[in-house]
């Protein structure tokens, strides 16, 4: 089999995906990738995050898409205003040829306070990414033993690189408001357009268009007490080029309620249940259409908070999944400490 048309088609079949990025449904716990400029952004001083998502595992089985990603950020006051740092690894997974993506990233921003409890922030997100196929995974008309494909026969083929590592480049800004509790950002992804590609010797081949996304989120108080923000709305627009000439687009938007513990109880500082919708579409398809409805559960307990959701998919893929779509896990440990150069509220 020609070597080219081997890695193009299993290239393309993993590019199948709504984008090439690593994905999460609870964008607002992945905040870092989300925006750039949230870097710092957390109740405590510094914030640890672990995230994890199984997709398609009713229809893909033992391929499905596995996604992990490990954060950590943190700041330092400036005269008011404060510094950020964070770093970020990701690694994804999937389909038979065993496609994956990782990602070492580190990431810069500065907060500068504009009033009392206002801040616009600017951040960069930079670093490596790896991506290839696992050639042992492979198949070929040679491996066919009459009945199956058979690993122990020679396949009599020899590639040079099925792995390549490019450098990307993100970036995002923010305006936020921590006494109001609403934030209002904006990113751009892959600003130098690194090349997406396995083809030997290709260095002008498939590069990734620069993608941009909008962001926001409030707070609203529903028992008159203004300090207790019970109520969190959120919505991200993200519009990206996996080819040049190819545009696709995905709106996340809903909410989540926070339940304060009742006095009677110590096991949980508070419980959050929330929903959300999820539309896209590509520039070819018109209108975006719901691909997905995702119920959510969060329960904070002093600085460690664990959030649950599952992707109940709605989009034509229905008959085959069954309603399955993708369930995703998070943790995020906000760690105390002095000097503390904002106060935020507890669910950011």
């Amino acid at each position: 089999m020609n070597k080219q048309l081997l890695i193009l088609l299993s290239f393309l079949a993993v590019m199948e995906l709504p984008a090439q990025d690593i994905h999460f449904s609870q964008f607002d716990r992945s905040a870092l990738l989300t925006n750039p400029a949230n870097a710092g952004l957390s109740p405590g001083v510094a914030r640890l995050g672990l995230q994890y998502r199984n997709q398609w595992n009713s229809v893909l089985h033992s391929n499905a898409y596995n996604s992990a990603m490990a954060t950590f950020d943190w700041r330092s006051c400036v005269s008011g205003s404060f510094l950020a740092y964070g770093v970020v690894l990701s690694a994804d997974q999937a389909g038979e040829a065993r496609f994956s993506n990782a990602q070492a990233l580190v990431n810069l921003a500065y907060h500068q306070r504009v009033a009392d409890d206002v801040f616009l922030s600017g951040g960069v997100l930079a670093g490596f990414w790896n991506y290839g196929l696992d050639e042992e995974a492979l198949q070929f008309e040679e491996q066919f033993d009459g009945i199956g494909f058979n690993g122990s026969y020679d396949s009599f083929e020899s590639f040079n690189a099925l792995r390549r590592t490019v450098f990307d480049l993100s970036a995002g800004l923010l305006f936020y408001d921590t006494y109001r509790a609403w934030r209002l950002g904006m990113s751009l992804y892959h600003i130098n357009q690194p090349l997406y590609s396995l083809l030997e010797d290709d260095i002008e081949g498939n590069r990734v268009g620069m993608g941009w996304a909008l962001q926001g989120s409030i707070g609203l108080n529903t028992d008159h007490n203004f300090q207790d923000k019970e109520l969190s709305l959120r919505a991200r627009f993200r519009r990206q080029a996996l080819f040049r000439n190819s545009l696709q687009s995905e709106l996340v938007a809903g909410g989540q309620w926070q339940m304060i513990k009742p006095k009677n109880t110590r096991y949980a500082q508070a419980i959050f249940w929330g929903v959300a919708a999820r539309l896209g579409g590509r520039e070819d398809g018109g209108a975006l259409l719901m691909d997905a409805i995702i119920p959510s559960f969060r329960v904070d307990y002093h600085i460690w908070s664990f959030s649950l959701s599952y992707d109940i998919n709605t989009s034509p893929l229905i008959n085959a999944s069954k309603l399955g779509g993708g369930m995703e896990l998070s943790i995020q440990v906000n760690f105390d400490g002095k000097p503390n150069c904002v106060n935020c509220p507890e669910d950011w």
